[in-house]
């Protein structure tokens, strides 16, 4: 007596895609295709002056951006748009680590309310590996 295996690839009839065919996404290519090598998490500081400071580039792919702001007695408020300020922004929480899900195409921008000095963010950026594939937009 053979059993039946609930999405056994050599049953097409019993499986979502047939095998042997990719699937079907238009303009989608893996992860890494332009540079050649798969995407890796990059550990970075960026000093946030009183001015607006683009902290993450836009990148195609999508990310999650884990954020560090130190302790101390001024604030970093961060958005998506360059007009960030502390009256348009989110305050981020001093030594405790933020998590952001970041679309691709998108950047972060931060700013600091200390009057003339510049404090150092901790930045980390990972690539979300969704299926290993991304969508040219």
């Amino acid at each position: 007596m053979a059993f039946q295996i609930l999405g056994e690839p050599s049953r097409p009839r019993d499986t979502a895609v047939k095998v042997g065919v990719p699937r079907a996404q238009p303009f989608s290519q893996p992860l890494g295709t332009l540079t050649g090598a798969p995407p890796h998490t990059r550990l970075f500081t960026v000093s946030v002056a009183p001015t607006a400071t683009c902290i993450v580039q836009e990148t195609r792919e999508n990310r999650f951006v884990t954020l560090i702001a130190p302790v101390s007695n001024f604030a970093i408020y961060i958005s998506g748009y360059a007009s960030v300020s502390p009256t348009f922004g989110m305050a981020l929480p001093a030594g405790i680590p933020y998590e952001i899900s970041l679309p691709g195409n998108q950047s972060i921008y931060a700013i600091t309310d200390a009057p003339g000095i510049a404090l150092q963010l901790s930045v980390q950026t990972a690539a979300a590996l969704v299926g290993d594939l991304e969508r040219r937009l």
